[in-house]
């Protein structure tokens, strides 16, 4: 059902259903993501402008970095609707904007800070990985150049350079991102396929039973019907059973 390395569906029904139940997840979840955007883009610029808690001046990045994640997904709005491929990039976009804030603007070298930044980095990365990642491949390829990056400054910061140990810090935690996002993938994938196998056999089902002659029913505990086919109903009146509300097969 699913290739070993990319993950993708052989089955291209398969494959447009689950484009289709992504698409609309996304098309609810991304404006979300826009206008929480540019709340804080908009907080920002109040708090820095006018000075409050002692904020200073708000950088020039800092600012072109919040409206450009603002347009940013406010195109994706647009494009969820159009082209599959577009929620494809929430997770690597919302990745890069996080770490642009602990690798960058909330980073001053000391010791104390570097833990505060690594644990916040850690947590909200991976959380994003966890509920917005698509294509896993993507998701670490965008990952590890800024992994890299933020694991250069603080071993510069903290003065114990060396290439070797460096480098195996790197891809060991390339590695464990990567993991777990082959995973997350695997398993979303995995748990569609289950409800998709489900509906398929329980319409297969309702098939079947349209063609007995003799009629057939289901009835619940309570004696309410959930499901009769047509040859029961010319057969019987049913009280209390609304044939607009029992369930249709797709054939």
């Amino acid at each position: 059902m699913l290739s070993k390395v990319l993950l993708k569906f052989a089955d291209d029904e398969l494959r447009h259903a689950y484009h289709q139940d992504k698409k609309n997840f996304y098309q609810k979840i991304i404006p979300m993501i826009t206008i929480l955007l540019f709340l804080v883009s908009v907080a920002f610029e109040v708090i820095y402008r006018f000075e409050w808690f002692d904020s200073g001046a708000l950088s020039m990045w800092t600012e072109i970095v919040n409206w450009l994640a603002t347009v940013i997904f406010i195109v994706l709005c647009i494009l969820v609707r159009y082209v599959y491929f577009a929620q494809w990039l929430v997770c690597p976009v919302l990745t890069a904007y996080a770490y642009y804030y602990f690798a960058l603007v909330d980073y001053d070298g000391t010791l104390k800070q570097i833990y505060f930044t690594s644990v916040i980095g850690i947590t909200s990365t991976f959380y994003i990985l966890v509920m917005f990642t698509e294509v896993w491949l993507l998701s670490t390829l965008v990952y590890a150049p800024l992994l890299v990056f933020y694991l250069f400054k603080t071993s510069q910061s903290l003065g114990e350079f060396n290439t070797t140990e460096f480098t195996v810090r790197c891809l060991f935690t390339i590695f464990v991102y990567a993991s777990v996002a082959y995973k997350v993938e695997i398993l979303a994938k995995q748990s569609f396929l289950g409800k998709e196998s489900y509906e398929k056999s329980f319409n297969r089902w309702l098939k079947i039973f349209e063609t007995f002659p003799e009629g057939i029913a289901m009835v619940r505990n309570d004696d309410n019907v959930m499901y009769a086919n047509s040859s029961l109903k010319k057969l019987l009146d049913l009280e209390g059973y609304d044939e607009a509300k029992q369930p249709k097969s797709d054939g």
